[in-house]
């Protein structure tokens, strides 16, 4: 889930580590990996008088026979499985180390236990507790969290800079998102025109039974699951087709059909179930440095992401292990200095599929509902990745609605 930031623990760059050192590059010798060695002991107390050598990673005896593994032949398999995605992982940190040096820019031990204190407190748990959690729920050791997901985040930061301005318009916006009246609807989605008519047609003439319709006609399996109810949509939520329609409805009414924001052959029918009832209707001085604090982490992220894109292209690569250089110019083909051939490597499928794909709405939080997802500095992969936060948990707000 998180790609090579977790695979690849026991690697922690230094500055400078970017250079090769002389007789510290691995063999690329054709590997044997799935071939071990076989050979006739004769007896199983042979077999078990048998030197074992610094290089064995395993023994397999049976009847008088035995095979043996070793860990050249293990670390040949674990650079074939997953050498692309670790190196990935290595190359994106060391690209920022460079230029960090570049701007004598340091982030100190200090500053990564200080933000990783302060994360912990947005959720009010204790430290060692939030720590547990990222090992539990996603496979995050201490040190992997310090190194791998904070040291880089907090790099880019300062590479990106701090000069960031929060207008009146956007904390009146911000606010409405958050704390403003939202729609409570139940939605079918299609994938082309004609379902999409068909469907309406008959939730338009038979709105009492919108749940059957759901079932029959929409390929969103989240919703689908619970009879079309999405959450309730605010403004503002980055969906203003969706957004506009919404609001429009009256309770028990069912929408046109509406094309997605941005989304070819995605089609969407509404039935309003009721607004809700705004609790904050005041934006008071909280609230308003709240939502500024906010909306100020929301534009670093943005940025964070623009300095890390920049860096990359910036940046030359020669990636000898697939043969490709990328950076300040397209991406070419070239040769590895062994004159082998670049290993092949399979790329390892997402565990799930990403319902967000065709989930047309993004529920508001605590980190807003417009901004771009910024993937972890060191994430090798095109997945959305929150690893600063543990699984299914978002930091606590006051409440924002109640239900009428």
């Amino acid at each position: 889930m998180l790609g090579a930031a977790i695979i690849f623990q026991a690697w922690r760059a230094q500055p400078g580590s970017a250079a090769e050192e002389p007789g510290a590059r691995a063999s690329t010798k054709p590997s044997t990996s799935g071939k071990s060695s076989l050979k006739d002991t004769g007896t199983p107390a042979a077999n078990a008088q048998a030197a074992r050598t610094s290089d064995d990673g395993a023994r397999i005896s049976r009847n008088g026979k035995s095979a043996t593994i070793s860990m050249r032949e293990v670390e040949a398999e674990c650079v074939r499985r997953l050498g692309k995605e670790v190196l990935d992982n290595m190359i994106n940190r060391a690209t920022i180390q460079l230029a960090c040096q570049e701007r004598n820019i340091v982030v100190t031990k200090a500053e990564v236990e200080k933000e990783i204190v302060r994360i912990a407190s947005e959720f009010k748990i204790p430290l060692e507790q939030y720590l547990q959690m990222l090992q539990a729920e996603r496979g995050i050791n201490p040190d992997q969290y310090r190194n791998d997901v904070i040291w880089p985040m907090l790099a880019l930061r300062k590479l990106a800079g701090d000069e960031i301005q929060v207008t009146s318009a956007e904390i009146k916006k911000s606010f409405e998102r958050e704390y403003g009246p939202r729609v409570k609807v139940r939605m079918i989605l299609c994938d082309n025109q004609r379902r999409a008519q068909t469907a309406w047609q008959k939730a338009k003439e038979d709105p009492e039974n919108f749940e059957k319709y759901v079932q029959e006609f929409s390929i969103d399996q989240a919703s689908k699951s619970l009879d079309g109810t999405i959450p309730p949509i605010p403004r503002h939520s980055g969906s203003p087709n969706i957004e506009a329609t919404a609001f429009k409805l009256k309770p028990g009414e069912v929408s046109a059909i509406v094309q997605l924001d941005n989304a070819a052959q995605r089609y969407v029918i509404l039935k309003c179930e009721g607004h809700t009832d705004p609790v904050v209707r005041e934006l008071d001085k909280q609230v308003q440095a709240e939502l500024e604090d906010q909306i100020k982490r929301e534009k670093v992220q943005e940025q964070v992401a623009l300095v890390f894109d920049s860096l990359k292209k910036e940046t030359r690569v020669d990636n000898f292990f697939v043969g490709t250089s990328t950076g300040g110019m397209k991406p070419s083909n070239v040769s590895r200095s062994d004159a082998a051939k670049p290993i092949s490597t399979r790329s390892i499928p997402k565990s799930a599929p990403d319902d967000e794909a065709n989930n047309p709405i993004r529920p508001a939080s605590a980190k807003g509902t417009a901004s771009k997802v910024v993937k972890p500095a060191v994430a090798s992969s095109d997945d959305d990745l929150d690893t600063a936060l543990p699984a299914n948990r978002t930091p606590s707000k006051r409440p924002t609605n109640s239900t009428k």
